[in-house]
């Protein structure tokens, strides 16, 4: 008995790890990206987000820039604007989430900066963002959530 259930163990241990590495995005090449996002950081400001990007089968890199939302706090002349390289990367064993590295510069002139997973909609395409956390870049600065917002990529691309 104990022969078998080893077995059966083994087996499934070697289906579970053949099929975690497996997720793949699709088409890769270039892209454009459009949305709009609410982040904080003892203030609130809405922006919206665009700009281009290139995908690999395990992930991309972005280049964006912020304009004004609801408030003029966002935009080339004002101080909410991208901070460090933007990325993300398809999580092995994982089809509605994507793992995003993105940074801002806040209206407190306080850049945060990091990486968390963020879900994903292989429908639309879109990144949708849910009270995100990224750490302060500068030791003893407030940290930063992006509260919610989505982005959408264009043409479509898909986790499978």
């Amino acid at each position: 008995m104990k022969k078998i259930v080893f077995t059966i163990a083994s087996v499934l241990a070697i289906g579970t790890a053949s099929g975690a590495g497996a997720q793949t995005m699709s088409p890769t090449g270039s892209f454009t990206f459009s949305g709009n996002v609410t982040m904080q950081q003892s203030v609130t400001a809405n922006c919206n987000v665009s700009g281009t990007g290139s995908n690999t089968s395990s992930g991309g890199t972005l280049s964006g820039s912020f304009s004004p939302g609801n408030i003029l706090y966002c935009g080339p002349l004002s101080l909410v604007k991208p901070y460090g390289a933007w990325s993300f990367d398809v999580i092995p064993g994982v089809t509605n989430k994507v793992r995003v590295t993105i940074g801002a510069n806040t209206v407190l002139n306080k850049p945060c900066y990091g990486t968390f997973d963020a879900d994903w909609n292989n429908a639309t395409s879109t990144i949708t963002f849910n009270n995100n956390p990224l750490p302060p870049v500068n030791a003893g600065d407030p940290s930063c959530t992006i509260v919610g917002g989505s982005v959408k990529i264009t043409p479509a691309r898909t986790i499978s």
